[in-house]
């Protein structure tokens, strides 16, 4: 499971240190994908479940094949380094407009790299959101 609000400062290779709670998890091995307006990290298995999913709500006509498509485009697979680092696409970030300075938002199934200036944002615009009703 995957928690918690960390933030981060990019190295100049664009390299996330991670929490020792993310770098168990994705030790195997991980998938980095644009998803929605940050980075989405998944180990490989969620990764998996993940397509699996998509792939199953587009033959049940739930979903099209352009979000299968590009979902598993997006999909790269990456290495956690013996220092607990993850190297986080170029390309990714640059499309997604990601400073040095990030936040790792932990979602129960997947970790979310958010530029640190639009996780404030998304932080103030959810301010009022009621998880009493789930919770």
């Amino acid at each position: 499971m995957l928690t918690g609000e960390h933030w981060r400062s990019l190295d100049d290779k664009g390299r996330l240190s991670l929490p020792p709670a993310f770098r168990s998890a994705l030790a195997k091995g991980a998938y980095v994908a644009i998803y929605k307006q940050c980075l989405g990290i998944w180990t490989a298995g969620e990764a998996l479940g993940a397509l699996e999913r998509l792939e199953a709500a587009v033959r049940a006509g739930e979903a099209g094949g352009d979000e299968l498509r590009r979902f598993s485009a997006s999909l790269e697979p990456a290495t956690v380094d013996a220092q607990g680092r993850l190297a986080l696409p170029s390309s990714k970030r640059e499309q997604l407009g990601m400073g040095k300075q990030v936040v790792l938002a932990g979602v129960f199934n997947r970790g979310e790299v958010w530029d640190a200036q639009q996780w404030e944002a998304l932080r103030v615009d959810s301010e009022d959101a009621d998880m009493d009703r789930w919770l």
